[in-house]
């Protein structure tokens, strides 16, 4: 873990202003705005010689897009807010997420965990300058203060955040939080049914029924992308299920499978970068039926991650060229 405390500044860290579009009023009810009004004035600067501000949300736990940023960009005025940067594919992040929850809610009030696919806000990413998942960050007064990045013990966590909330009591961010239901907010649309059921079978551990929901989904509707991507999803799910993380990827691969195996391993935890490497620079050096099989693997781990990612930009220019 990263010794954050000697990086607390609050000045100038990242210039967020891109993100931070014009939203209708807090509290005005609309579904972009989760945050409503209470004692306190969101967005104005703390007064460390009032009593704390009371803050009403429908959860400690938000998720957060480039949308509804700067509705939390003003609630960092008056207490921290954790930002977490997660992906669905990273394993470290299914592990770390359970742990920020958790404590989230122990501090009752006093931290607000923000939550980013890393997947679904890449401009936000780049803005925070995040470029793997997970990455923990502290928001205070509206500037981002790097906390972790990885996977860390419980203990560890609850260190970092006592030490933020020691930061902002420095600086008379002592809001509290008070969580109420959320009213007139739809509920989500549901997924489709084969969706529904690869998604449930993922959560139980399941990988062939998932592959195999996926499969079906691709035959009834051979243009569906999401199918696709979570296809490619669950079957990088289970060629690293029960892998030693730690071996494969300190490993110097010399076999093909060797290879495919770093290759997929590194996507998992989140550098999708250092996978394709490993996969090109094999691709560079050999000939004849194994070119062919390292092309189709590294297209198929492209499609785990957007189409736009800088990673898959660059290594399909490097594919290209090595091909021709």
């Amino acid at each position: 873990m990263s010794d954050f405390m000697s990086r607390a500044s609050l000045a100038g860290a990242v210039d967020l202003s891109s993100l931070r579009k014009p939203e209708p009023k807090l509290g005005g009810g609309s579904a972009s705005a989760p945050v409503t009004q209470g004692v306190g004035q969101v967005g104005a600067p703390a007064n460390p010689t009032t009593t704390a501000d009371l803050l009403t949300l429908p959860s400690l736990i938000a998720q957060g897009n480039e949308t509804n940023l700067r509705n939390f960009v003003e609630v960092s005025n008056h207490l921290p807010v954790i930002i977490e940067f997660y992906a669905g594919w990273s394993e470290q992040s299914k592990a770390l997420t359970p742990k920020l929850e958790k404590l989230t809610n122990a501090f009752a009030g006093r931290v607000l965990l923000l939550q980013f696919d890393l997947d679904s806000n890449i401009n936000v990413a780049k803005a925070f300058k995040v470029g793997s998942a997970p990455t923990v960050l502290a928001l205070l007064r509206g500037q981002p203060v790097p906390l972790f990045d990885g996977d860390q013990p419980e203990a560890n966590v609850q260190v970092v955040f006592e030490r933020v909330l020691e930061i902002a009591a420095e600086n008379g961010m002592t809001g509290v939080i008070t969580v109420a239901e959320p009213t007139g907010v739809e509920a989500p649309p549901a997924l489709p049914p084969r969706h529904q059921a690869a998604f449930d079978a993922i959560d139980a551990g399941d990988y062939s029924l998932a592959i195999s929901e996926y499969e079906q989904a691709i035959k009834e509707s051979p243009a569906d992308t999401l199918a696709i991507s979570g296809l490619a999803q669950a079957k990088l799910l289970m060629r690293t299920d029960g892998i030693d993380f730690e071996k494969v990827l300190s490993s110097a691969p010399t076999t093909l499978e060797e290879v495919l195996l770093k290759a997929d391993a590194c996507v998992a935890v989140g550098h999708p970068g250092e996978g394709f490497s490993t996969i090109l620079t094999r691709f560079a050096a050999v000939f004849g039926d194994e070119r062919e099989v390292l092309r189709k693997h590294l297209l198929e781990l492209f499609l785990i991650c957007p189409p736009d990612q800088p990673e898959v930009l660059d290594a399909r220019r490097k594919l290209t060229a090595l091909l021709y």
